[in-house]
């Protein structure tokens, strides 16, 4: 199905992968994991054609669908609005397939108050990745390429869609941070390794995985520790013999002290195998101080279509120091919200005032605050670094080195969304409005940016569909959507995070 030899590729001065060579067979499910930056969209995109390796052949039969990983971006280019989803799915872009077909699809992606009659700019985000991914299911290539498919999913479609691949007929190469949702269908792992730029290959599924790495982590630590007393043992013998008054003794020491030297060196190549990549060090500066009373939302209404309402009256108010959550389903105007009080969008009606002193840091889904033609330096030449070292600063989200000349264009969404994050952070702002913020990020990742949000003194506003990170965190209160209700917060609504 797919052939990958002696692969090599850089980027940005970097090495990125070297000397790839892997075989795919037809009706494999293969996961593809690796931290953040590590190469896994590079790997997939060079797969489907859309970039170019420096090195190497990459020989693929068959036909294959490819779900890139900014496809939130890309639909907003792609989608014409005035077209219904039965009209773009059938007509632009010519899936030969009946609409009950699609109606199904929508239903188990719980959207089942749409149908092929609905239109394209009735549709939230979410629900238009939905839309796109049904167009990539139904297509029914040999070869299914999927990069975080799960992204911007409630947890109902993310089981639902990971329970299609594992029973699909055909191939699939997928990347996603929720492979234990496809954990019974996978039949190998394909580990990234950033440190040496290689792909290891592991049989079984992603907990099998695991494992192997723990057990061979461990025995290695076993081997170094036994490789460390005899290398010293050698050297004591060598510094012995070398003592020795004769000649003869003497060659020999030296030979022996050669010998110890060459498995010394062997002992510090194999000590680099446990050499780990490197996380993010997220300290968030202290923020500017402001009024007790942060924000008051009146009342707020906001329609795209007249006479059909994303948000019908929402009323709510934020003191200093708060954690708020903000919990409904894709298309209930969680992101609207947000974006509405970071000033980026219009309510139809209502009105909110921010409190005195009050600096916003808005972290939208979509990275609209970076500009993808700019290098990483001249997105972030406007800001007002004060006496934070920026080139410093940046290297705790690890974006260090050439990569600072980069196009943002070029980055993989864990780039964008750690350069995002370092941008917001530096800002100072005492009150950040997060939408989404750990949907790029690997689980190591995604704790260290929690740990420095728990340590947080402004005060935070946030979406997010990850039930741990919410709980986490420790919410103060809760704004339910769509019933738009304001309360305290309790236990009982982690339930509702990610399932509606």
């Amino acid at each position: 199905m797919l052939s990958i030899k002696n692969l090599c590729i850089s980027k940005g001065g970097n090495k990125i992968l070297e000397n790839i060579n892997l075989f795919l067979a037809r009706n494999e499910k293969i996961g593809l994991v690796g931290v953040n930056g590590a190469g896994k969209s590079t790997l997939l995109k060079l797969i489907a054609g859309l970039e170019e390796q420096d090195l190497g052949t990459i020989s693929l039969s068959g036909t294959f669908s490819y779900l890139s990983q900014e496809i939130h971006m890309e639909i907003l280019e792609s989608m014409k609005e005035e077209l219904t989803i039965g009209e773009y799915l059938i007509i632009e872009r010519g899936l030969n397939v009946e609409e009950w077909e699609i109606n199904k699809l929508l239903n188990y992606m719980n959207m089942q108050d749409k149908n092929t009659d609905s239109l394209l700019s009735q549709l939230s985000g979410g629900q238009k990745i939905k839309v796109e991914l049904i167009k990539i299911l139904l297509e029914r290539a040999d070869l299914l390429i999927l990069d975080e498919p799960t992204n911007f999913l409630d947890i109902p479609t993310a089981q639902w869609l990971m329970s299609f691949l594992v029973n699909y007929p055909k191939a699939v190469l997928v990347v996603s941070h929720d492979l234990r949702l496809m954990n019974k269908g996978i039949s190998k792992i394909w580990y990234l390794n950033d440190i040496k730029h290689s792909v290891e290959v592991y049989k079984g599924n992603y907990d099998a995985f695991l494992k192997q790495i723990a057990l061979k982590d461990e025995l290695l630590v076993k081997t170094l520790k036994t490789q460390e007393k005899k290398v010293k043992r050698m050297f004591e013998y060598a510094k012995t013999l070398s003592s020795r008054g004769m000649t003869k003794e003497k060659m020999k020491g030296a030979k022996k002290l050669k010998q110890a030297r060459k498995e010394k060196e062997k002992m510090i190549n194999l000590s680099k195998e446990l050499i780990k990549s490197k996380k993010m060090k997220i300290s968030i500066p202290t923020p500017y101080h402001c009024s007790r009373n942060i924000l008051e939302v009146e009342h707020i209404k906001k329609e795209y279509i007249k006479g059909i309402p994303v948000l019908k009256s929402v009323t709510f108010e934020m003191e200093r120091g708060e954690k708020i959550s903000i919990i409904g389903k894709n298309g209930a105007g969680k992101t609207t919200l947000l974006k509405i009080l970071a000033g980026r969008m219009r309510q139809t009606k209502g009105k909110y005032k921010w409190g005195k002193g009050v600096v916003i840091g808005y972290y939208s889904q979509e990275y609209e605050d970076l500009d993808y033609e700019k290098t990483v330096l001249e997105n972030i030449s406007r800001l007002d670094w004060g006496d934070i070292d920026r080139r410093s600063f940046l290297g705790r989200f690890l974006i260090t080195g050439d990569m600072v000349e980069q196009k943002i264009k070029t980055l993989s969404g864990g780039e964008k969304t750690r350069l995002a994050l370092a941008k917001l952070f530096a800002s100072r702002s005492n009150v950040l409005l997060l939408d989404e913020p750990t949907t790029y990020l690997d689980p190591d990742s995604q704790k260290i940016l929690l740990s420095a949000l728990k340590e947080y003194k402004g005060t935070v506003l946030i979406v997010s569909h990850q039930p741990d990170f919410v709980r986490e965190l420790n919410m103060d209160k809760v704004l339910l959507m769509p019933e738009e209700k304001y309360a305290y917060f309790k236990e009982e609504y982690i339930e509702r995070v990610g399932i509606l």
